[in-house]
């Protein structure tokens, strides 16, 4: 009988005082394995896989990974209010939980990475590749639990002469200062508590500016066929094309969301007052995109004027229609971030009525 090798415990040692290194050996084992079980060709089965992981990493992740090798790159994650740790990095990448967001180092880089679309148009402070909005799906036993609530009878959309119709695609995205303690940050979703507050409250401004708005209050998280958050665009923009049909005078749309951001990220110091900042999407894939773009620029323009640090930016998502198609003067707002509360948010609400209303007098000529 042979007698078996003697295991090294020193170089064992050494090598685990190298994450760096043992992420590389797991990545290029698993790698390795994926054809394996798969019935699809090496390349094809690889890169199918990659894509999955790769849409559940965001950008601070790939940069701690960096720091690890390279010092002189120290500094990239200072942006973020939670320390990041190996743990917390690798378990996006051996499980299907998510962290917090995707991709921002590489995905203008290397081919064949997802959603890559994304184009800062204006930079506001302190934007960058890596503190762009980030989109957070429910997770599905939300949706579950959601059988368990009281059946509510939605609202009619009742539009007369207003000019400005405001609605929530994601109505659920709320807050976590108004939510229950412990309640996780992919667990931020309310049926009270969320962004259709915000609409109700940028209509009630408007309308003190002299600005006839509606703010639709449908519930459409409780419309969307069983788990299919992805259909939300398609539910708002039958609303949205019925208050425009029902009347013509509808030219304004504004979508409220909410990101998911850091809280430093989302909030600044203006004038003395703590408040959400603004950040302004557009999408490119559609007819009016130059005319939205340029009201969108315009506002944000405005604010850097009389509010400045508030926006954040302006951003194209290029494969993206967010139902701009539908005016030529669409815009998505993300107010705020799932940390800010009321208060930070009612005070950015109250900037963008007053910046809005300066621009909607000067294009109606009143």
């Amino acid at each position: 009988m042979k007698k078996l090798p003697n295991i090294n415990w020193k170089q064992i040692r050494k090598v685990k005082q190298h994450p760096f290194l043992l992420f590389q050996i797991l990545f290029i084992s698993l790698i390795l394995f994926i054809p394996l079980f798969s019935i699809k060709p090496f390349s094809e089965a690889s890169t199918n896989v990659l894509e999955d992981w790769v849409k559940q990493i965001d950008g601070a992740s790939y940069s701690f990974f960096m720091t690890i090798d390279q010092p002189v790159m120290d500094g990239l994650n200072n942006q973020t209010d939670e320390e990041l740790t190996l743990g917390s990095v690798a378990l996006p990448i051996l499980t299907s939980l998510p962290y917090q967001d995707i991709r921002l180092l590489f995905g203008h880089e290397l081919p064949r990475f997802p959603n890559t679309d994304s184009t800062i148009v204006i930079a506001g402070e302190g934007t960058d590749m890596f503190t762009t909005a980030i989109e957070t799906a429910p997770p599905d036993y939300l949706f579950e639990e959601q059988e368990d609530e009281e059946p509510v009878e939605e609202p009619e959309i009742d539009v007369a002469d207003e000019s400005v119709f405001i609605y929530t695609t994601h109505n659920r995205e709320s807050f976590l200062p108004h939510l229950p303690a412990g309640t996780g940050f992919n667990e931020s979703f309310h049926e009270e508590e969320n962004v259709m507050k915000l609409s109700g409250k940028l209509q009630e401004l408007l309308e003190q500016e002299g600005i006839k708005a509606y703010a639709d209050q449908s519930d459409i998280w409780r419309m969307l066929p069983e788990n299919q958050y992805s259909l939300s665009y398609d539910i708002s923009r039958d609303i949205v094309n019925q208050a425009m049909g029902d009347n013509e005078q509808v030219n304004y749309l504004i979508d409220i969301h909410r990101d998911a951001q850091s809280h430093n990220l989302t909030t600044t110091e203006v004038n003395g007052q703590t408040m959400a900042r603004l950040w302004f999407i557009v999408g490119g894939q559609n007819e009016h995109y130059k005319e939205n773009l340029a009201f969108a620029t315009e506002l944000h323009q405005l604010l850097e004027e009389n509010y400045p640090g508030l926006s954040r930016g302006v951003e194209v998502k290029e494969s993206s229609t967010f139902n701009q198609d539908l005016s030529d003067h669409a815009i998505l707002v993300e107010v705020g971030g799932v940390y800010n509360n009321y208060s930070e948010l009612n005070l950015s609400l109250e900037a963008l009525s007053d910046v809005f209303s300066d621009y909607y007098f000067e294009q109606e000529g009143e």
